[in-house]
């Protein structure tokens, strides 16, 4: 499992999964996780998607692997993020790349798409946080003054347990799979995931939007409080070349909901970018 060091000399770690055809050079796939994930969270799409591709799953900074983080607060930042995509790039031999990101990382890869256009073949986002809207805000607090306050009170697994239903997850889904998903998610260093809670609720892509050349993919869910009409709308108004496809579902996890959906979607966006088939 490789790792780089960021400009900043923060520890990337990154996986790579290649099960193309060996006699053929596959292009790659970087899949950029959400809130207080990692590249963990991937594994049920990364089957099928790398049968056709190079798939590289970082864990962003001071998540998963990518540890540890002296002073999240300021190591946290836009510039960052996008400085690091490029850095686990570098380090994997990618000149170009598929990119894919789910909320927040959704945000994220919107404006790494912006500011580094010469380096995509395509973008997909499932979710996107495009910007934090106030419904985000008021339900992740849970009851408490503010979001970061829940965090700290309850500790990230506890916050996740109360929170998984308000919009990840149907009440009732699959009890094994939530408790999974608490305890993993319930890894995460507490003081990392406050600030990316203040770096989530400050980011917002729509000024870059305009600036996004390559052809974009965006997966929705049928309905959903965190990724509302409105931004869907933004993408659809401002992005030159995007399609945008609903899953049958009111929930934002698209990726651990539907997860052979949401990787033929990508694959096929991809292949048709690419002039491939992905199938056997």
């Amino acid at each position: 499992m490789p790792t780089v060091k960021a400009g900043d000399g923060t520890p990337l770690h990154y996986a790579v999964h290649d099960y193309a055809d060996r006699w053929r050079k596959a292009e790659t796939i970087i899949l950029i996780h959400g809130f207080a994930r990692s590249g963990e969270f991937w594994f049920n799409m990364v089957p099928y998607l790398a049968r056709f591709y190079r798939v590289i799953c970082p864990d962003l900074r001071g998540l998963g692997q990518s540890t540890p983080l002296n002073d999240p607060a300021h190591a946290l930042s836009l510039a960052a993020y996008i400085g690091d995509i490029e850095a686990v790039a570098d380090h994997a031999g990618a000149s170009n790349f598929h990119l894919v990101g789910e909320a927040i990382g959704g945000a994220i890869t919107l404006i790494f798409a912006a500011e580094r256009p010469q380096r995509l073949r395509t973008l997909s986002v499932l979710a996107p946080a495009v910007w934090a809207n106030d419904w985000i805000r008021n339900a992740y607090a849970v009851g408490f003054p503010s979001w970061v306050e829940a965090i700290r009170a309850l500790g990230v697994e506890g916050w996740v347990r109360k929170s998984n239903t308000l919009a990840r997850f149907p009440v009732g889904f699959d009890p094994a799979f939530m408790d999974w998903y608490a305890r993993e998610v319930g890894k995460a260093d507490v003081d990392v995931v406050a600030a990316m809670v203040e770096f989530a609720g400050s980011v917002d892509a729509r000024p870059y939007l305009q600036k996004i050349k390559a052809p974009t993919l965006a997966l929705y869910p049928t309905g959903s409080n965190i990724s509302s009409a409105d931004q869907e709308a933004a993408l659809r108004d401002n992005i030159a070349s995007v399609r945008v496809t609903h899953l049958d579902t009111p929930y934002a996890m698209l990726g651990m909901l539907q997860p052979r959906a949401c990787a033929e979607q990508i694959l096929s966006f991809a292949a048709d970018h690419d002039g491939i088939v992905c199938r056997e």
